[in-house]
C-alpha cells in the first residue's frame, strides 16, 4: 500500500504549461489552477454554494411520487422534525466523511458467476490458481493502510459467500439514525443481509430511529444495491444514480421519499453500449471534489445537468477518461483520519491518473491511501470503494423552533465568494474632531460633512444587505457587550484604554461610545483621542483562511487603538466566542501590517503589499502563522511604492471576479512610465515653486515585484516583473485597469496621468461581494465602465464625501464570512 501525504509539495520536473497541457479537456478553471508546486494547490474547501434546484436533475426527471411501498421496522425514531423533500425527515445535519467502516472478510470469495451476467468489469478467473490467500493478503493490506492513517475498521466474519467483501451493496447508515437495507439483485448477494450485523450496528453507533428495509423488492425482480448504486452528498441531500439492472428507479424514488434526498438520475453505456452496473465505479463525491467518467454519459444534455448539479454545491470536477474508469480511478471513497481526510482507492485507480488529476485530488484531501487489490478488481468486479461500508453514528436532532445550524462564524478563503456576513462601522461623533490643525494626526486630506458621510455610509451599507449580506455595526457590538453587566463592559474599556484610566474616571462615567469619539472634556480636550479612521475597517483586522481572524498592527499609533477595540470585541462578543483570534502581531513593535494590504486568493493564497502602512517583518510573522496554522501553502510578498497615493496594495489592485483583477495600467509592465510621470511633476512643481518632488528612484531603483513564499520551501521564488508573476502562479489570468485598457489612450504617460486621478479617489479600491458584482464609487466614471464592458456588475456608490477619507469600498469592510469561492459566471 502507498500512504501519500499531500502538502502541495513542489514537482520540480513539469512546468506549469506543461501541466496545463496535461489536464484532460473539461477539468474546471478552479481545477486546472490547482495543482502542486509550479502550479500550485488552490482549491477551495468547498460548501454548499447554492440551493439545489430541480433543474439540475438528469432528464430522467427527479423524484416526485413513488409506486412502491416500504416496509419500515419501527424503532423509537426521532421526535424533532423537519420538512425535506415534502416529507418529515429527522432534523439533523449530515456529514459527508465518517471515521469509521465496515469490511468483512473475503474467506468465500471468488468469481461470481450470477453477478458476472451485468458486470463487466469481471474476468474470467484462473482455475489452475488458488485466489483465497491472495484475496485474504490483499484485503488485509487494504485494512492496515486505513488504520495507519486513524480509519476505524470494524472487521465482521463472513458467512462463506463470493461476493461479501462489498458489503456497501447491501446496507447503509445515516446520522439521522437509521439503517437501510436494500433489495440485491441475484439471490446470493441477497444471502448477505445479516440481522446480526444490524443489531450490532444500532447498539455500537446508536442507530436507534428505526431500520428502512427494501430488501424484500427483490421478489418484484427489482433491486437497488446501496451506495453502489446511489453516490451519496449528504450535506445537501443529494443522490446521483446510473439507471441499470441493479438501479431500479421506482425503487430509487421510494428510498429518495423515505430519506429526504433528490435524485439525480441519467443513462449510462460502456464500450459495447451496455449499462454500467454500479454508479460507484463511474462518479466519486468527496467534500469538495468530484471524480467523474463523462464519456459513460451518452445523452449531452444529461451530461451537463449532472456537472451542473455537482457543480452548483462547490465541487471541483476531475473527469477522467473511459479507461481510467475501467483501471477503478473513480471508484474512491473520502473519509475522515486522526490526521486529516483520507482518499482510499486501488493501486490500478491512482496509477490511472495522470500527474495533473493526482495533483487536484492530493490538494483536495490530507493523504491518499492507494492499495493494490488486483485479484478482487479482475474476480469480482469492484474496487476499494466497493469494499468500505460507511458507519454513520446517529446525529442529536435539532429541537422543533431552534435556530437552524449555521456554518462557522468565520470563514473567508477568498476576495470573491458570496458575502454573507460582514462588520462596517457607521461614521459618527468622531469625525467632528476633523479640523484644519487635526487633518495629519487623523490621517485625512480634507474637514468632513458628518451629515452627508453617514448618509453616504448608510447607503453602501444598504447595498451590501440588498445581495443578501448580513451587516454587523461596531457600535451594535460594543452595546451588546456592555448590555451584559458591568463586568463586561469594564473588561472592554480595560482591554482598550487600561484600567488605570477607567479607575480614574469611573466606569459609570464611561459610555461604549467613547470607546469611539474619544473621552472629552471639551472642544479638543481629549483624554483618549477619537478613532476617525475606524470606518476603514479593512485595517485593525482581516480574516485568513481556516477560520481565523487576525488583528493587525496598524503602522500609524492612533490606529493601533483601533485593533485594541476590535480584540476586545472578539474577546467579550457572545458570537465570535469560538471564533480563533491570532493576535501575535498586535503585540509586536517590530511588526506593521494592515488588512488593506491582505488580499485572500483562495484557501491555500495569500497576497501580502509590502507598503506605507505594512512592513516585511509583518508579511514574514504572518506568512509564518499562516503555514503553521491555517490551510495557506502560499504566501506572495508584493512590493510596491512606499507613498501616500498606493498605502496599501488594495488601493491599486482588488479582485473583482476569480481570478480577474482590477488595477493601475503599466504599473506592473512599464513602470518606467510612473518615473517619467514624477520625473515631469517635480519639474512642474518647481516651476510653480513647490519644494514637494516625488520620488523617481523607487520606480527604476525598485520597480514593482513579487516574492512567493511556499510552505516548506526555505527560498521563495522572485519575480522581477509582478504581474507575469502572478499569472504564472495561476492567481490572476486576466487583468483590468484604471481608466480603460492598456493601449487604448494615445500613450502610456496620458493613460496613467488620468488613471492616477481617478486611483486618488479610489477607483481600484472596489469591493467583490459575490463573484463578478462589485462595488464602486460612480464618480470613476472610466474605470467603472470598462468593468462593465468586460461583464462586471458594477454596483455604483454617491461616496464623494466617503472618497475624502481616501479608502474605497473593500477599505470600509472587515468580511467575517463568504460562501465558498464560486466559479465565474
Amino acid at each position: 500500500p502507498v500512504v501519500s501525504t499531500c502538502s502541495g509539495a513542489a514537482r520540480s520536473d513539469m512546468t506549469m504549461a506543461a501541466c496545463l497541457r496535461a489536464l484532460p479537456r473539461g477539468l474546471g478553471r478552479r481545477a486546472r489552477l490547482a495543482l502542486p508546486a509550479a502550479v500550485r494547490t488552490q482549491l477551495v474547501a468547498a460548501t454548499p454554494a447554492r440551493p439545489w434546484s430541480p433543474a439540475l436533475g438528469g432528464t430522467r426527471g427527479i423524484a416526485k411520487r413513488p409506486t412502491l411501498r416500504s416496509q419500515i421496522q419501527d424503532g423509537p425514531g426521532a421526535s424533532l422534525v423537519e420538512t425535506v423533500n415534502g416529507r418529515a425527515v429527522p432534523a439533523v445535519v449530515d456529514e459527508q466523511l465518517t471515521q469509521s467502516v465496515l469490511m468483512v472478510e473475503p474467506t468465500g470469495f471468488c468469481s461470481n458467476e450470477e453477478t458476472k451476467q451485468d458486470n463487466k468489469f469481471m474476468a474470467e478467473a484462473d482455475a489452475s490458481v488458488d485466489v483465497k490467500q491472495v484475496v485474504m493478503d490483499e484485503w488485509n493490506a487494504l485494512v492496515k493502510a486505513l488504520q495507519d492513517v486513524g480509519v476505524q475498521v470494524h472487521v465482521v466474519e463472513a458467512q462463506g459467500l463470493p461476493d461479501e467483501v462489498f458489503p456497501n451493496n447491501w446496507f447503509s447508515t445515516h446520522a439521522d439514525g437509521r439503517v437501510v437495507i436494500y433489495p440485491m439483485k441475484v439471490p446470493s448477494r441477497a444471502r448477505e443481509v445479516r440481522q446480526d450485523i444490524i443489531e450490532n450496528l444500532k447498539a455500537q453507533f446508536g442507530l436507534s430511529a428505526g431500520v428502512v428495509d427494501l430488501s424484500q423488492w427483490r421478489e418484484s425482480g427489482v433491486a437497488l444495491e446501496g451506495t453502489g448504486s446511489l453516490v451519496l452528498d449528504r450535506p445537501n441531500r443529494l443522490a446521483y444514480m446510473a439507471l441499470s439492472k441493479r438501479a431500479d428507479m421506482n425503487v430509487a424514488e421510494l428510498w429518495a421519499q423515505e430519506m429526504g434526498y433528490q435524485l439525480v438520475t441519467f443513462g449510462t453505456a460502456d464500450r459495447s453500449g451496455e449499462e454500467i452496473y454500479h454508479t460507484n465505479v463511474l462518479l466519486s463525491v468527496g467534500v469538495n471534489f468530484a471524480v467523474l467518467c463523462l464519456d459513460v454519459v451518452p445523452e449531452e444534455a444529461e451530461r451537463q445537468k449532472l456537472l451542473a448539479s455537482l457543480r452548483s454545491t462547490g465541487k471541483v470536477v476531475v473527469p477522467v477518461s473511459l479507461e481510467q474508469m475501467e483501471n477503478f480511478a473513480c471508484n474512491c471513497l473520502q473519509l475522515k483520519g486522526l490526521s486529516g481526510t483520507v482518499l482510499a482507492m486501488s493501486a490500478a485507480g491512482w496509477g490511472a491518473l495522470n500527474f495533473a488529476q493526482q495533483g487536484v485530488l492530493e490538494s483536495c484531501v490530507d493523504h491518499v491511501v492507494s492499495v493494490p487489490v488486483p485479484t478482487i478488481e479482475r474476480l469480482g468486479g469492484g474496487s476499494v470503494r466497493c469494499m468500505i461500508a460507511e458507519l454513520f453514528p446517529a446525529q442529536a436532532a435539532t429541537a422543533p423552533g431552534a435556530p437552524a445550524v449555521e456554518s462557522d462564524v468565520c470563514c473567508v478563503d477568498s476576495e470573491t465568494g458570496r458575502l454573507e456576513l460582514v462588520v462596517v462601522h457607521e461614521p459618527g461623533l468622531e469625525v467632528d474632531a476633523v479640523m484644519p490643525w487635526t487633518l495629519e494626526p487623523m490621517k485625512v486630506d480634507e474637514c468632513l460633512n458628518r451629515i452627508e458621510l453617514k448618509a453616504q455610509h448608510r447607503t453602501f451599507s444598504q447595498h451590501l444587505r440588498a445581495r443578501g449580506a448580513e451587516v454587523l455595526h461596531v457600535r451594535d457590538l460594543l452595546t451588546a457587550i456592555s448590555a451584559q453587566g458591568d463586568e463586561s463592559k469594564r473588561r472592554l474599556f480595560d482591554e482598550v484604554w487600561g484600567a488605570e484610566f477607567v479607575d480614574k474616571v469611573g466606569l459609570a462615567n464611561l459610555h461604549v461610545d467613547h470607546l469611539v469619539t474619544g473621552y472629552s472634556r471639551g472642544p479638543l480636550d481629549f483624554d483618549k483621542p477619537p478613532l476617525m479612521n475606524l470606518f476603514f475597517m479593512r485595517d485593525p483586522c482581516f480574516s485568513v483562511p481556516g477560520g481565523w481572524i487576525v488583528v493587525s498592527r496598524p503602522f500609524y499609533p492612533v490606529r493601533q487603538l483601533e485593533s485594541k477595540l476590535l480584540k476586545a470585541i472578539f474577546e467579550l462578543h457572545p458570537m465570535f466566542r469560538d471564533v480563533k483570534v491570532f493576535d501575535g502581531l498586535h503585540m509586536d513593535p517590530d511588526v506593521f501590517i494592515e488588512g488593506g494590504d491582505v488580499l485572500v486568493v483562495d484557501h491555500e493564497t495569500v497576497l501580502v503589499g509590502i507598503s506605507q502602512r505594512t512592513n516585511e517583518a509583518g508579511a514574514q510573522k504572518l506568512a509564518d502563522f499562516l503555514f503553521q496554522h491555517t490551510p495557506v501553502k502560499r504566501v506572495g510578498k508584493v512590493f510596491i511604492p512606499k507613498s501616500r497615493a498606493f498605502m496599501h496594495l488594495d488601493t491599486l489592485f482588488t479582485f473583482v471576479d476569480k481570478g480577474v483583477v482590477l488595477t493601475m495600467p503599466y504599473f506592473w509592465s512599464k513602470p518606467s512610465v510612473y518615473a517619467e510621470l514624477a520625473r515631469r511633476a517635480n519639474v512642474l512643481n518647481e516651476k510653480m515653486g513647490s519644494h514637494e518632488r516625488q520620488d523617481i528612484d523607487e520606480w527604476t531603483q525598485a520597480p514593482p515585484r513579487i516574492e512567493m513564499l511556499t510552505k516548506g520551501e526555505a527560498v521563495p521564488k522572485k519575480y522581477k516583473h509582478a504581474m507575469s508573476g502572478l499569472m504564472a502562479e495561476g492567481i490572476v489570468e486576466k487583468a483590468l485597469f484604471v481608466c480603460g485598457p492598456e493601449g487604448s489612450w494615445p500613450t502610456p504617460e496620458e493613460h496613467v496621468a488620468k488613471a492616477l486621478t481617478e486611483q486618488w479617489n479610489d477607483a481600484a479600491n472596489v469591493f467583490c461581494i459575490s463573484p463578478g458584482t462589485v462595488v464602486a464609487y460612480k464618480w470613476c466614471r472610466r474605470t467603472t465602465t470598462h468593468l462593465q464592458d468586460n461583464g462586471i456588475d458594477v454596483i455604483e456608490l454617491d461616496g464623494v464625501e466617503l472618497m475624502k477619507g481616501r479608502g474605497g469600498a473593500r477599505c470600509m469592510t472587515f468580511p467575517v464570512r463568504r460562501s465558498v469561492s464560486l466559479e465565474s459566471r
